[in-house]
């Protein structure tokens, strides 16, 4: 939220015209309410002093079966979507939204669970979107297979062609790190990455001294200048520990004084574990001591990654990669061949995306004061849109 605000702040002090939020405003169609109330003051000075801001559906505020922050707030007169269309004769014609300061037509396309949002673009109208006059900006949420990073290389993605040509900016969202790049047709395709973190990985390299912030763009008849503007929150403190040819109990007592000696009031502190051990069990090791002990010297936040970590015994389950969402992938792929299954959705790689998607519904915790019954109900009904199963959404 800090960061969120941050970045509004330089939008009001540079007096931008308009802002584009290509996705994942929140990460949730509904989010913690206290965060939204925050986020719906920010905005409204916006609204308050002439900017507009434009959005795009991400795969994580984006519902099939009910209304969405993004709704509510769009009702509310705090921004617009820019994903207005129909489908005509098989062909979805999309709807520019003209900015009345400086005359920028905005569509785009929202991104969808599953990577759904393919099938929008096999039956979009590019002609009629290529064809229009004047500064164009087409806001997207999903990955670029040709511009898709290494570490997520097995994720969903869609070749540039299914973007509409001639359009003077892309504004595109979902890929966490700063990337841009240029084609023929294609003169300026943008990824300003997270504004802060969306999981461990982001915040080991904002560790790392990875920038995160956000982009300030100047056009007339076209781009004159994408400037990265940095947003920074916090500081880090990150502890790699190697736990190779070490026993459980050495290990566990390593990691109780690093804690100890660690200078990290206010800090975000990471604490990443891996290797074999030489002797006991990973769960020997107590890391919610170690947690505490962390959590006592006034760290900000504490994340402790020990899934590179594993006991001898356990040794010939080699993954290769430390990343707990790569470790789910890998496990999944070698595996998913095992278990019969009729349904197509089920099988290959198509498998492995819906299951991990599905442990990540599985990961949300209750809201704030949300009642069992209504936290178990949003499960099942989270659930039931990753699968797609409109009987038990009925």
């Amino acid at each position: 939220m800090e960061a969120f605000i941050k970045a509004l702040e330089v939008c009001i002090e540079r007096k931008v015209d308009f802002i584009v939020v290509s996705g994942e405003l929140f990460d949730s169609n509904i989010p913690d309410m206290a965060l939204a109330n925050q986020a719906v003051k920010k905005l409204r000075e916006l609204r308050e002093q002439g900017i507009e801001v434009y959005v795009v559906y991400g795969s994580h505020d984006y519902s099939p079966t009910q209304a969405s922050i993004v709704d509510l707030l769009e009702s509310a007169g705090l921004f617009f979507k820019v994903t207005k269309g129909d489908v005509i004769e098989g062909k979805l014609q999309l709807r520019f939204v003209t900015d009345k300061k400086t005359g920028a037509k905005l569509v785009g396309i929202s991104g969808r669970k599953s990577g759904i949002e393919r099938e929008y673009f096999e039956i979009l109208d590019k002609d009629g979107l290529e064809k229009e006059p004047g500064f164009k900006i087409f806001v997207f949420h999903g990955a670029v297979t040709e511009y898709k990073p290494a570490l997520i290389s097995e994720a969903e993605s869609f070749p540039i062609s299914n973007l509409p040509k001639a359009f003077q900016y892309y504004a595109a969202g979902h890929i966490h790190d700063r990337t841009e790049g240029k084609l023929p047709g294609y003169d300026c395709i943008q990824y300003p990455g997270t504004l802060f973190a969306g999981d461990y990985r982001d915040l080991e390299e904002n560790a790392s001294g990875r920038d995160r912030g956000f982009l300030i763009v100047s056009f007339d008849d076209r781009v004159r200048n994408v400037e990265f503007v940095k947003v920074s929150v916090c500081d880090y403190a990150l502890v790699q520990y190697d736990a190779t040819n070490k026993n459980s109990i050495k290990v566990q007592q390593e990691l109780m004084e690093q804690a100890k000696s660690l200078d990290i009031k206010g800090k975000v502190v990471l604490i990443k574990v891996k290797g074999e051990l030489s002797g006991g069990n990973t769960s020997d090791i107590d890391f919610m001591s170690i947690r505490k002990i962390i959590e006592e010297k006034m760290a900000l936040h504490v994340s402790i990654n020990h899934f590179g970590l594993r006991s001898k015994e356990y040794a010939d389950i080699k993954v290769g990669v430390e990343d707990i969402q790569e470790v789910e992938r890998k496990l999944f792929k070698e595996n998913i061949g095992t278990v019969k299954v009729s349904q197509s959705k089920l099988k290959g790689d198509a498998g492995v995306q819906l299951s991990l998607e599905l442990i990540g519904v599985l990961r949300q915790e209750p809201k704030l004061n949300e009642l069992k019954k209504d936290y178990e109900s949003r499960m099942v009904r989270s659930g039931a849109e990753t699968l797609k199963l409109e009987g038990v959404l009925g």
